[in-house]
């Protein structure tokens, strides 16, 4: 995207936040989840609050990033540089005029200790729990949003495919790891939404294994579960493969979670509650005999953060929009044998959606 670009996107999104100010009747709103104040600002800095009004937005943030800010906010948003700490700086704000005395807040976002700091430096200031009005917001992406998420899924897709090469018996999980870290990196990925998960033979059970010393064995599973990320955007992407000739077992586990994924991807499109996603992959598992061998939700919204809103689970009481991106990763997992998870990238739309992911799900003996 170019800069003019995303400061057009950043005016669109600023004009929404205001618009949920004026439905809450709020005087303001202060954004300290950092991938919010960089979905508001540009800013990518490790150090910020961003405080709203109705007639303009002013980062905050420390020294170090005096001119990083300068240069990725522009002219919209006003920079203060804090001399001590960053509620200091949003108390000098408030004091030159800020908004007036209700000013909003997301109180999942804040620690009870920065909560008693901001009372303290802005005592003035009543302050409002506000929900999560910009994580819901920034949920339904635009394009160009879309644009980097795919550039993140081929990253990660090319990396896999190219470390696939090296995988044979002998070689260690944390050396697959380490393996697919660099070419991540190499292929363009700014960071890592998360370490990899590389799990193999009765250790790919483990939902969140890390990788270990473990040497992969002949008729092993093979785990893994990894991301890249493009203009700050995510991807997030499981396959499981087997060293060798599938046993029975593994192509029946393979073959019940690939159906799994194939259900919540038809079910997906706008409207659709989604805990009806959630259902609709966990009852081809249980249909299988694997119930209760399946603990975790089917999946979770993608963009900044490699998990957002909103939540594909039994628990969800979220409905999906078009332009949420999700992932659909459910998974079986037997302990003392091993365990398959799938996940693919998918676009809601309206009317359905469009799978973002290319790399084969196919079993694949290596």
């Amino acid at each position: 995207m170019t800069s003019a670009s995303v400061w057009n996107s950043r005016g669109l999104r600023l004009r929404r936040v205001r618009d949920r100010l004026h439905e809450e009747r709020l005087d303001g709103l202060l954004v300290s989840h950092l991938p919010d104040v960089r979905w508001l600002s540009c800013f990518s800095g490790s150090a910020g609050l961003l405080l709203v009004e109705p007639g303009s937005a002013t980062l905050i943030t420390d020294f170090r990033y005096r001119s990083q800010a300068a240069e990725e906010t522009g002219e919209e948003i006003a920079v203060v540089i804090a001399e001590s700490n960053l509620f200091e700086g949003l108390s000098r704000c408030l004091e030159e005029g800020g908004p007036g005395p209700r000013i909003g807040f997301d109180e999942q976002a804040l620690s009870v200790g920065d909560r008693r700091a901001l009372g303290e430096a802005c005592g003035g200031v009543m302050w409002e729990p506000a929900g999560a009005i910009v994580p819901s917001l920034r949920s339904v992406k635009d394009p160009g949003e879309i644009e980097s998420i795919e550039r993140a899924v081929g990253v990660a897709e090319a990396a896999l495919a190219s470390v696939l090469d090296i995988v044979s018996e002998g070689i260690t999980e944390a050396d697959v790891a380490a393996e697919l870290v660099y070419r991540l990196r190499k292929g363009g990925s700014e960071s890592l939404p998360f370490e990899p998960i590389v799990a193999s033979g009765e250790r790919s059970a483990l939902p969140h294994a890390s990788p270990g010393q473990r040497r992969l064995g002949e008729r092993d599973l093979l785990l893994l579960d990894f991301g890249a990320i493009v203009d700050g955007y995510c991807s997030d992407m499981t396959r499981t493969f087997v060293l060798g000739a599938a046993a029975p077992w593994q192509r029946e586990v393979h073959a019940t979670v690939h159906e799994a994924v194939d259900r919540a991807v038809e079910a997906l499109e706008a409207s659709v509650p989604t805990r009806d996603v959630d259902r609709a992959s966990r009852d081809v598992i249980e249909a299988a005999g694997f119930g209760e061998r399946f603990g975790h939700g089917t999946g979770h919204g993608l963009g900044l953060e490699v998990h957002e809103i909103p939540r594909l689970n039994a628990r969800s009481r979220e409905t999906l929009e078009a332009g949420n991106v999700v992932t659909i990763e459910p998974g079986v997992y037997l302990p003392g044998r091993g365990g398959v998870r799938l996940e693919e990238v998918v676009l809601v739309e309206e009317g359905g959606c469009r799978v973002l992911s290319a790399f084969p799900l196919s079993l694949q003996e290596l």
